[in-house]
């Protein structure tokens, strides 16, 4: 008993998780997995087990009495089930714990994985089987009429014997786990939608498909500097610009002021969150939920309301008009300085948790010994900010600036809903390249998407530059 217990504390991870789902297999025969449909209404659940136990079902409907019978039916699944999922079990526990050869326990592994696949095989056919041509033909019903189909319960069922076969395959291949082995999944992430894109963008920003394949010209790049102007104005003043150049100003003039505005408001509401969350001596702060909050709804649903609250018959003109301070309502949406401001104001809006939890993150974690030694040295308060708490508190602000500019340089859903598509901004003009049916405007689209990558590349970069400094020096000097 003493070596059996030794040999299951130490079976490796893989083989619990394939017994575990030799067990789940078993016990997922008696529980409620196939939903019985007839006319479009869910009758009865049954499980492998209740198919034997209570395999009739009768019900009257206006076309008259369905009488049905799952026990021959039932009976075979149930056997070639049970059979199956015993055997996946015992296997599974059987050759790690009584098999010493590595050679026997991969051939084991991968009879478990056949079992487990076996098992998903089954579980298939009693749902496509279990009502039969017979029985859809003797009721006057289509499969759309009567049919069988898996609930919640089996869709788990099928994930977990997935699992089983993935652990298996991998004791069949011999392999050590190791927590290495959980990056994997991500690196295959990273690599499908991350940088397979990435290199499709930087081929097809110097490759343009023709009637023979693609061919290496650089129409992307004329389209994109050609010269073309045209006049906008900024901050009431009216320029004339390259075109692009144009657009790629006005985005970077969102991006800046929107960033500021996340760090001008975040910084000193996370610095009294962080100091009344070590007030209270809490973990968390449920202060912080609400600033969140407003992430869990949808970005247009908010754009949309920030829209309504603005328009014409918004709620900010009738207030203005009830409280007699206006006569006639403010066009807000239609003036470009005044949509332009209120553009920014919902991205800062929009954005302001990715500004404020990294910069809450850090400050809620700082010692308040070093503000008291700072104090004891004879540092007034202001001091003590700009030369300790600042300093150590630079990689949330960089973290929060990194997660704020970099999106909202591309975003263009809010300047488009706010300006009603007047504005034009960097994502706009990369979609309507990308979706024009000109190859030679498709490749100036990954032009611009190259360029702006090469841009947020640099300011990366120097951001990281900065967070090294302020890691290294930040807050030692007073």
């Amino acid at each position: 008993m003493r070596e059996l217990k030794s040999k299951i504390a130490l079976m490796p991870f893989h083989s619990i998780v394939m017994a575990f789902v030799g067990l789940f297999s078993l016990i997922s025969m008696f529980v409620p997995i196939f939903q019985l449909n007839i006319q479009y209404v869910s009758r009865r659940v049954y499980s492998l087990f209740t198919l034997l136990v209570n395999p009739k079902y009768s019900v009257t409907l206006r076309d008259g009495v369905i009488n049905l019978n799952f026990l021959s039916f039932g009976a075979v699944m149930f056997i070639i089930t049970i059979i199956i999922s015993v055997a996946a079990l015992t296997l599974s526990l059987g050759y790690y714990l009584f098999v010493d050869n590595s050679k026997k326990r991969r051939i084991g592994c991968i009879a478990i994985m056949a079992l487990f696949f076996a098992r998903i095989i089954v579980h298939i056919a009693t749902l496509s089987k279990m009502i039969t041509q017979e029985m859809l033909d003797e009721h006057h019903m289509t499969t759309q009429r009567m049919n069988v189909a898996q609930n919640l319960y089996g869709n788990i069922m099928i994930v977990v014997l997935f699992i089983g076969m993935v652990a298996a395959l991998y004791g069949a291949l011999g392999l050590k786990m190791s927590l290495k082995m959980f990056a994997y999944p991500y690196i295959l992430w990273v690599v499908v939608f991350t940088i397979l894109p990435l290199l499709l963008i930087f081929f097809r920003a110097f490759f343009a498909k023709t009637a023979g394949g693609y061919e290496f010209t650089l129409g992307g790049f004329d389209v994109l500097f050609e010269n073309k102007t045209v006049s906008t104005t900024f901050y009431g003043m009216r320029v004339t610009l390259q075109e692009y150049f144009s657009v790629f100003l006005r985005s970077l003039d969102y991006a800046f002021w929107t960033t500021v505005g996340c760090l001008l408001l975040s910084y000193p509401l996370a610095y009294v969150l962080a100091a009344r969350t070590k007030r209270l001596h809490k973990n968390g702060s449920m202060m912080l939920m609400l600033f969140v909050l407003p992430m869990w709804m949808n970005t247009m649903l908010r754009t949309y309301a920030w829209r309504a609250f603005f328009g014409q018959t918004g709620v900010l003109n009738n207030w203005l008009i009830e409280m007699n301070l206006i006569k006639e309502p403010i066009m807000f949406l239609k003036n470009a300085i005044l949509s332009d401001v209120i553009t920014k104001i919902v991205m800062v809006n929009d954005f302001l948790p990715f500004m404020l939890l990294p910069i809450y993150s850090v400050l809620v974690k700082l010692d308040d010994n070093l503000t008291q030694a700072s104090r004891d040295l004879g540092a007034n308060a202001v001091q003590t900010f700009t030369k300790v708490t600042f300093p150590l508190s630079l990689p949330g602000v960089i973290s929060g600036i990194q997660m704020v500019f970099m999106p909202s340089l591309t975003f263009f859903m809010i300047p488009d809903i706010i300006s009603e598509g007047s504005t034009t901004t960097i994502g706009n003009t990369v979609q309507t390249f990308i979706l024009n049916e000109s190859s030679t405007y498709q490749q100036a689209g990954n032009v611009l998407s190259l360029l702006l990558l090469i841009f947020v590349l640099i300011t990366m970069g120097l951001l990281r530059n900065q967070d090294k400094d302020a890691g290294s020096g930040g807050g030692m000097v007073l």
